[in-house]
């Protein structure tokens, strides 16, 4: 009669029925003490599973009250568990001073997120025997080159995907973000990257490897990756809406918007980063619908609505640990954290967690999957440098482990108000020298420089102690350089997302320049302190000499051709400056006590003295033509 009873449970409990193998027992009759045993055991285990419960009708409320707190413009959170979508919802706007509200089919990026599903495409083209993760980088990619030639000819699959190049974190973020260089290019320049580690030592985060790897699908399969990954994992997966192409998520009109401090340090929304160069390392945008499929299919071991996808021997492979590599401290991580291909797995309260965080300009993102528990957690967000999107994961992690440690939001909340406060109030991070000028006239400092690695950075005159910089393939570094002190510049960087930084001109023995060092706070994923960048010497043909002060005043005045073409000659501190009738001012260089020369030009002025010393007229050289201007006016 006991056994009736407990039968009778597990066939109405369908998450009992259809995990246990008490189901399959009892279809095949086995013996009724074995049933009895089994059905016994199932319960206790069912029991055991229960108390890692989600407290979903509380949820709301801490979410809630986590947007407020932490100025959250909007989030999607979705939960799965036994291959079900449990919980799956949008909170706030997609864009601040907006009623255009998140809902759960918003997309938002999901930065290295997209690192994961790289690893899938990798697994596809493994289970079907056409690479193997051991095979060498060149054999599909001739072109890529690392700077020590053995690491080259011995660098795998496997160590594209676990972050053990020897380079340090991040390296060559200026060759990808933003930038206008294409996937392959970037790969081209990975040779001028020096490591600062040994090959295999020791982990270092990349993105740049990660994209290397989705050229490696394209190469064997004659398929761009986001095709290949549209076609094999998107669509199987009933993605429709998730990509990997910025002009397709562009044109996706439930689409949310990046957020940054600006300097008042609201809430300010940016540009999207385009990153189709940085496509299989972090390109992907999609929404907690949709990951919700990504997560039933990876907790199924590859199977998603009765289709294999890819096998379970390739699901395993993804999530075995293949280095150590520390996340975080406990709780959330341990000594024994480690990489696998495109995950970071860690043992906690006795399960194995699989999670990857995410993030871009202005979002963020946390994914993670407890295995033996059948629990999957996406959270996005359209707010970077805010905990938000990890006090909800901790939050949920406190509720599946029942572990009370998890439970940092009062702390994490004073330290980020303690945080904020501290940049409100505080004046410049470098101290100033006041006083000081710099080496040479402004003008001087004009020219080409560059970087082997990266190309060509521009720097142009505005005005007498103001410069500009470009870097030829970055618009977003673009800025405006005032004289700090010495010769040291503060940029002011154009674009919002970019934190001032200084630059420091540096010379060689003769007082020649030699280059200049960028002193930067960190980007998210740049590090300029990679660049060594110098003068190109073509660009600086230019010696000047110096010239008294009295002689300079003596040159200012007006010259003209006809009374329709004049020249006017001013002086700004210790520059001269020349305009002509209808042009822009232009700084001239003294390169003798009379000859004075236009920067990156061989267009000279030679002023002409009577032989009583005063100044009558001045001759313009433009290559072999000559026009003589008399003076007019002084």
């Amino acid at each position: 009669m006991i056994s009736f009873y407990l039968l009778l449970f597990v066939l109405t409990h369908p998450q009992l029925r259809d995990n246990c193998i008490t189901y399959y027992l009892i279809k095949t009759h086995l013996m009724k003490n074995k049933i009895l045993f089994l059905l016994i055991s199932c319960i206790i285990s069912f029991n055991y599973s229960n108390a890692q419960s989600i407290k979903l009708d509380s949820l709301d409320l801490f979410i809630n009250q986590l947007i407020e707190d932490f100025d959250v413009p909007g989030l999607s959170i979705g939960i799965v568990r036994n291959d079900s979508i449990i919980y799956s919802k949008g909170f706030g706007t997609k864009e601040v001073n907006t009623s255009n509200t998140v809902n759960e089919n918003t997309l938002f990026a999901i930065g290295s997120i997209s690192k994961s599903f790289t690893a899938l495409t990798l697994g596809i083209l493994v289970d079907e025997g056409k690479i193997k993760w051991d095979d060498k980088v060149v054999t599909y990619l001739p072109y890529f080159e690392l700077y020590d030639p053995y690491v080259t000819a011995n660098f795998t699959i496997r160590d594209l995907l676990t972050h053990r190049s020897g380079l340090k974190d991040i390296s060559g973020g200026t060759l990808w973000y933003h930038s206008d260089l294409s996937r392959v290019e970037i790969i081209k320049n990975f040779k001028y990257l020096e490591p600062v580690s040994g090959f295999r030592e020791k982990p270092a985060y990349q993105n740049i490897m990660y994209m290397a790897a989705g050229e490696i699908v394209r190469e064997v399969t004659g398929t761009e990756w986001d095709k290949f990954l549209k076609e094999r994992v998107f669509n199987k997966l009933v993605m429709s809406n998730s990509t990997s192409i910025s002009s397709v998520r562009e044109s996706n009109k439930n689409l949310a918007q990046p957020h940054i401090w600006n300097e008042s340090y609201d809430k300010q929304s940016i540009e999207q980063e385009k990153m189709d160069n940085l496509a299989a390392a972090g390109s992907i945008y999609s929404s907690a619908n949709e990951m919700n499929n990504y997560m039933r299919f990876l907790l199924n071991n590859g199977v998603f609505e009765r289709d294999t996808i890819v096998s379970k021997e390739i699901i395993d492979d993804i999530f075995t640990p293949q280095i150590i590599y520390p996340i975080s401290n406990p709780p959330f991580g341990n000594e024994f954290s480690s990489y696998g291909f495109g995950w970071w797995l860690s043992p906690i309260d006795g399960h194995k967690v699989i999670e990857h965080s995410g993030g871009v300009d202005g979002m963020s993102a946390n994914l993670f999957m407890v295995k033996d528990l059948n629990i999957g957690v996406v959270i996005l967000s359209n707010s970077s440098k805010e905990p938000a999107a990890f006090l909800l994961k901790a939050k949920l992690m406190e509720m599946i482990f029942e572990d009370a440690s998890f439970d940092l939001y009062e702390r994490v909340k004073a330290i980020r108000t303690k945080r904020l406060d501290g940049y409100k109030n505080a004046t410049s991070q470098k101290k100033k020298i006041d006083g000081t000028q710099p080496s040479l006239d402004a003008a001087l400092y004009t020219g080409v420089y560059s970087d082997k690695m990266y190309g060509k950075i521009n720097i142009k005159q505005l005005k007498k102690n103001e410069l500009e910089i470009s870097f030829t393939h970055s618009s977003v570094f673009k800025g405006i350089l005032k004289h700090w002190h010495y010769d040291t510049y503060q940029i002011a960087w154009y674009d919002i997302r970019v934190p001032n930084g200084y630059l420091t001109f540096n010379f060689n023995s003769d007082r020649e320049i030699n280059g200049f060092d960028i002193n930067q706070p960190n980007l998210l994923d740049v590090d300029f302190g990679e660049l060594n960048i110098k003068r190109l010497k073509e660009d600086n043909p230019i010696k000047p000499v110096v010239v008294d002060d009295k002689i300079l005043k003596s040159y200012v005045g007006e010259y003209e051709v006809s009374p329709d073409l004049v020249i006017t000659i001013s002086k700004t501190g210790k520059q001269l400056k020349t305009q002509m009738t209808g042009q822009s001012e232009i700084f001239i260089i003294p390169i003798l006590i009379n000859v004075f020369q236009v920067q990156d030009t061989e267009r000279k002025f030679v002023f002409n003295r009577t032989n009583d010393g005063k100044v009558e007229s001045l001759t313009l050289i433009q290559g072999e033509q000559q026009y003589t201007f008399e003076r007019i006016k002084n």
